[in-house]
């Protein structure tokens, strides 16, 4: 993964996907098309989508202790309100939910 690529920050990745990985399976980054994890419950029946805003990751005011407890309180809690769904970061910290379209 080139993280600099798109100026995402490499500490800010490394942080949403540690918090990712202590309640979720075969967590994956990629930034092909824009900042995205990919992961699934443990029984691996579901499978969510984390889209990050690449603003929101490149942010380099925001401090590590922030966006853990972003992640760990909020991102994670919609994650688990809505099983199977896309959700998205905007560089304001904005969540929202979408269908999956893996089309």
């Amino acid at each position: 993964m080139d993280s600099n690529k798109c100026g995402s920050d490499p500490i800010k990745v490394q942080i949403i996907q540690t918090c990712l990985e202590q309640q979720f399976v075969d967590v994956r980054f990629s930034q092909t098309i824009r900042p995205t994890f990919t992961f699934h419950n443990s029984e691996r029946k579901l499978s969510w989508l984390l889209v990050m805003n690449s603003e929101f990751l490149a942010d380099r005011s925001m401090s590590p202790e922030a966006l853990q407890g972003f992640v760990e309180e909020k991102v994670i809690k919609k994650v688990h309100a809505n099983p199977g769904k896309r959700i998205q970061v905007s560089k304001y910290w904005d969540i929202t939910v979408e269908e999956k379209n893996l089309s």
